[in-house]
């Protein structure tokens, strides 16, 4: 029995855009995303369907921006440039949106998450998502727990999708 760590297995450029792809629909199941903003006192229900939809379109974000920061880390340049290529199907499968929807995503919400992540400030990906869900510019007013919460939430999905 050989005590030796097992090399991992390199993976073809088909097979990792496969396994990003897969990171990002595994990480961005709408009844998760609900429950997750409900436990970070968000109030993301029928009854407030602005915050739920700026809630999904948030974490989408968030969650892109990891697979890319990961792909960024450890993968080829060719393996993150083709899932880039790959997001516009993703978002329209999984989101539903349209070309236009997709521009705006990638310019306005993705990109303020990446620059944090390229930037080393990932604690500041939180208060990001707090401003741009609740729509506030202070989000030093918010219960504590709350930012715990999405903080934790946050580093975890980082961990899983660096994994």
């Amino acid at each position: 029995m050989s005590t030796e760590p097992e090399s991992p297995r390199t993976l073809s450029m088909e097979q990792a855009v496969q396994a990003a792809c897969f990171l990002f629909e595994l990480n961005t199941r709408q009844q998760d995303i609900a429950e997750m903003a409900q436990r970070a006192g968000i109030p993301c229900d029928e009854s407030h369907p602005d915050i739920r939809d700026r809630t999904t379109e948030e974490w989408y974000g968030f969650v892109h921006a990891s697979v890319v920061y990961a792909l960024m880390a450890n993968a080829p340049n060719n393996v993150m440039a083709e899932y880039l290529r790959s997001t516009r199907t993703l978002l329209s499968q999984v989101a539903g949106y349209s070309p236009e929807r997709i521009e705006t995503f990638i310019d306005d919400c993705f990109s303020g998450y990446i620059r944090f992540m390229a930037q080393n400030q990932q604690k500041q990906c939180p208060l990001l998502f707090f401003r741009r869900v609740l729509n506030v510019e202070d989000v030093t007013t918010l219960p504590s727990e709350q930012v715990a919460f999405l903080s934790g939430m946050m580093a975890i999905t980082m961990c899983a999708v660096l994994d």
